[in-house]
């Protein structure tokens, strides 16, 4: 019986966890389609490190795990600077939030 408990309890955090993980991402592709709807604006990296701090803020608020690779990608994008990362972050957004 005792066993059972643990698991169970293993079981309800493991599907939290992979919750946060899938809510993550789809605030990341929320972030991303607003910034995509930005990118030919010539203050495309302005732009980027707004949406950027709101992302981050929204994680924080949650209180979400910022070790993970939703956060690196961002990190990613803002590190690079160029357009073509702010497509390959809105890519990844989009295929890890479906």
């Amino acid at each position: 019986m005792k066993d059972s408990i643990r698991k169970d309890k293993r079981r309800k955090e493991s599907l939290k966890m992979d919750f946060f993980y899938h809510n993550a991402w789809r605030l990341s592709h929320k972030y991303s389609s607003m910034l995509m709807n930005h990118i030919e604006n010539e203050n495309y990296y302005e732009l980027s490190r707004m949406y950027y701090s709101q992302y981050m803020n929204e994680l924080h608020q949650r209180g979400y795990n910022k070790d993970r690779n939703y956060v690196q990608v961002w990190n990613t994008m803002i590190n690079t600077g160029s357009r073509d990362s702010i497509r390959l972050l809105h890519q990844t957004s989009v295929q890890r939030s479906n």
